[in-house]
C-alpha cells in the first residue's frame, strides 16, 4: 500500500505583501513527498525525510536569505597583491561562503552519491534521493549549483577515466565535506570560435615529459576559480573537429603551492547567477595531466553529458516549483477588490497552469533519477532510455522555467519587478538552463539522434506502453485508452517525419517532436501516479491532473470544451491542499476529454 502521505496545507497569511520566505519547502510539498513515497522503500523513505526536512527549513530561511544578498554582491576579480605580483583570486560576499558551507560540507550535497557517510548516511545517496536535496536547495539557491554540478561530475570523470594517480591525489579532496578541505571543478570547454561546435576549438596541449602544457584561450569558464578544472585541448598534430580533442586536469595550484600558469583575464558581466564567478582564461602553458584515453576526450567529457542534463532540468524545475509558491503566497494571502486574489477566475486559471506545469515537472525529472539508479545498476535498457530522456527533459523544462519565472512575476505585480523581492532573480536564474549543457536546438537535434543513432526512440515508446499495461484500475484505464491512440498517432508521426519525409529536413520538425514526447511522457506517469494513489485510497486528484494535462497539451484547439475550465474553477483549492479529490471531479471530465 506504500507508505501514508503527510499532507502540508500551504496556507498564506493574509497581508498586502505576503512571500514564501520563512516557509519549510520540505513541508509544503506534498507533491515531493507522493514522488518520494512511490520511488523509495518505506524504510529508506522514513530514514530520509527527517534531512529533506532540515534541508527544507534551510532553504526556506536562511539559505534563501544568503542567496539575495549573494546575488546583490556579485564576486570581483582580484588580479593582483599590493606588490604587484599576480594572484588570479577571485573575491567571493560572505553569504556565498556560507552558502558553499551549508551545499558542499553540511548537506554533502556534491559527495552524497560517490561515498557513504555523507550526513551519516550507510551507502552512497540514490539518484532519486540525491536529487530530492537539490531540487529543495535549488528553490532558494540556483548560481551555487552549478559549481557543485561540475564538481560532482569532475568526480565522476575522474573515478570513470582517471589513472590511480588522478584518483588518489584529487578525489578525496572533490569529494569531501569538510569546510577546510573540500575543492571545487570547473569544466573548460567553450572559445570564442566554437561555441555549440566544440570540433572548432582551438586551445592547444603540448606534451613535456610527464605531463602536459596547455596554451590558448577559453571564453567561458563557469566556477572560473575552481580548484581543479578539466580542460579540453587539442594534442600537437591531432586531427581537426571533436575527435582530435583531449582532456586533461589541470589544477589551480602546483604541489609547490604556486599559482598554475593561467591567468583569468576577467569575470563575465551576467545577466543572472550573478554569485558565481563566470571568467574568461588564457592558458600560458599551464600544466595539465591527461585524463584517460589521449583520443577519446570529447567522448569521455560528453559521457557525463546524462548527468549534467538532469542535473539542470532539477535546477530548473525548483525554479518552478519556487515560483508555485511565490504565487500561493500571493494569490492567497492579498486581497483586492474586497477578496483574495485566487478567488478570482482568471487568477485561478494562473495558478492551476503554473501548478500543472510544475508537478510534471517534478514528475519527470524523479522518474529519470529512477531510470539513472537503474541504468547504474547494470540495466542497459535503462541506459538507452536515459540517452533519450535527458534532452527531453532538458530541451522542455529549462524552456518552461523561463515562462513559469515570468508568470509568477506578473502575478505578483509591481512588487515582483522590484529587486527587493525574488521573482526578478528567479527570472533572470531561469534562462540559462536553455543555454547551459547544449541550447533548445542542439537539444533537440540530439533527441533525433538518439533515435536514429541508438534505437532509443524504440525503448521510448515501448516504456510508455508497458507503464499503461501495467494498469489496473478501471477509470484509470478509460484515460489510459484514450491517451494511448495519442500516443500511438505521435508516434507514428515521429518515424514518419525521420525514416520517410523526402521533401523536407526532418530536423525542422525537431522541436516540435521533443514537446510532444515529453507531454507523452508525463501523461503516462501521472497515470501511473493516479493508479497509485487510488490504490492507497487518497482519491482523484492525479487522476485529475492527467486529464487536464492532455487537455491543455495533446488535443487540438478545436476540440477543447469549457468543462475543463469550469472543473479548475470548483477544484482548485482542493487540489492545492491534497484534499481527497472524490470520483465527481472527473466524470465531467471523462465524458468530454475528446
Amino acid at each position: 500500500m506504500g507508505n501514508k502521505l503527510t499532507v502540508h496545507k500551504n496556507k498564506a497569511k493574509i497581508g498586502n505583501m505576503p512571500e514564501a520566505t520563512g516557509l519549510n519547502y520540505f513541508h509544503t510539498d506534498s507533491n515531493l513527498s507522493f514522488l518520494l513515497n512511490m520511488y523509495l522503500r518505506e524504510e529508506e523513505f522514513a530514514k530520509v525525510m527527517p534531512l529533506l526536512a532540515e534541508l527544507g527549513e534551510v532553504a526556506g530561511e536562511e539559505l534563501d536569505e544568503l542567496s539575495r544578498e549573494a546575488d546583490r554582491n556579485p564576486p570581483e576579480l582580484v588580479s593582483f597583491n599590493k606588490r604587484g605580483q599576480i594572484t588570479n583570486e577571485v573575491k567571493y560576499h560572505s553569504s556565498y561562503k556560507r552558502m558553499e558551507e551549508i551545499g558542499y560540507s553540511k548537506f554533502g550535497l556534491v559527495a552524497m552519491s560517490h561515498r557513504a557517510g555523507v550526513m551519516g548516511w550507510p551507502n552512497p545517496f540514490s539518484r532519486v534521493e540525491k536529487y530530492s536535496f537539490w531540487y529543495l536547495f535549488a528553490q532558494s539557491e540556483f548560481g551555487l549549483c552549478c559549481p557543485m554540478s561540475m564538481t560532482d561530475a569532475a568526480a565522476s570523470i575522474i573515478e570513470k577515466f582517471g589513472n590511480d594517480d588522478l584518483k588518489e591525489k584529487y578525489l578525496p579532496n572533490l569529494l569531501s565535506t569538510d569546510t577546510d578541505n573540500y575543492w571545487t571543478a570547473a569544466q573548460f570547454m567553450t572559445e570564442k570560435q566554437g561555441g555549440s561546435d566544440v570540433g572548432l576549438n582551438n586551445v592547444e596541449a603540448k606534451q613535456v615529459g610527464d605531463h602536459w602544457q596547455i596554451w590558448g584561450d577559453k571564453w567561458f569558464c563557469s566556477n572560473v576559480s575552481a580548484d581543479v578544472a578539466l580542460v579540453l585541448a587539442r594534442p600537437e598534430n591531432a586531427q581537426s573537429g571533436t575527435r582530435g580533442l583531449a582532456m586533461f586536469l589541470v589544477p589551480k595550484r602546483l604541489e609547490n603551492g604556486e599559482h598554475n600558469r593561467f591567468k583569468i583575464n576577467r569575470l563575465k558581466d551576467k545577466f543572472g547567477t550573478r554569485d558565481m564567478a563566470t571568467g574568461e582564461v588564457t592558458f600560458e602553458g599551464a600544466i595539465g595531466y591527461a585524463v584517460g584515453d589521449i583520443e577519446n576526450g570529447f567522448k569521455q567529457m560528453m559521457s557525463m553529458v546524462n548527468s549534467s542534463r538532469l542535473s539542470n532540468s532539477v535546477r530548473s524545475a525548483a525554479l518552478m516549483r519556487r515560483s508555485y509558491l511565490e504565487v500561493l503566497q500571493t494569490t492567497r494571502g492579498r486581497v483586492a477588490f474586497g477578496k483574495p486574489l485566487i478567488e478570482l477566475p482568471l487568477m485561478k486559471e494562473s495558478v492551476f497552469e503554473i501548478l500543472l506545469d510544475t508537478e510534471a515537472a517534478a514528475s519527470a525529472i524523479f522518474y529519470t533519477a529512477k531510470v539513472f539508479d537503474d541504468s547504474e545498476n547494470g540495466s542497459e535498457r535503462s541506459k538507452v532510455l536515459l540517452r533519450i530522456l535527458t534532452p527531453i527533459l532538458k530541451g522542455y523544462i529549462c524552456k518552461r522555467a523561463r515562462y513559469t519565472t515570468t508568470e509568477a512575476m506578473e502575478i505578483r505585480g509591481g512588487n515582483g519587478y522590484i529587486e527587493d523581492w525574488v521573482d526578478s532573480k528567479l527570472v533572470r536564474d531561469a534562462q540559462v538552463g536553455s543555454i547551459w549543457e547544449g541550447t533548445t536546438n542542439i537539444v533537440a537535434l540530439d533527441v533525433i539522434r538518439a533515435i536514429k543513432k541508438n534505437k532509443a526512440g524504440e525503448v521510448f515508446f515501448d516504456d510508455i506502453e508497458r507503464r499503461i499495461l501495467n494498469l489496473q484500475n478501471s477509470h484509470v484505464n478509460k484515460v489510459a485508452n484514450i491517451f494511448m491512440a495519442i500516443k500511438n498517432k505521435v508516434e507514428g508521426n515521429v518515424y514518419q517525419l525521420i525514416y520517410e519525409n523526402e521533401d523536407v529536413d526532418y530536423s525542422i520538425y525537431a522541436k516540435k517532436m521533443l514537446n510532444q514526447m515529453y507531454h507523452l511522457l508525463v501523461v503516462s506517469l501521472l497515470l501511473e501516479e493516479s493508479e497509485y494513489q487510488l490504490s492507497n485510497k487518497q482519491g482523484y486528484r492525479k487522476l485529475f491532473l492527467s486529464l487536464q494535462y492532455i487537455h491543455e497539451y495533446l488535443v487540438f484547439p478545436e476540440m477543447k470544451t469549457s468543462a475543463f475550465e469550469k472543473s479548475r474553477l470548483e477544484w482548485l483549492e482542493s487540489i492545492i491542499d491534497w484534499e481527497h479529490l472524490p470520483e465527481a471531479a472527473i466524470e465531467r471530465l471523462l465524458k468530454n476529454v475528446l
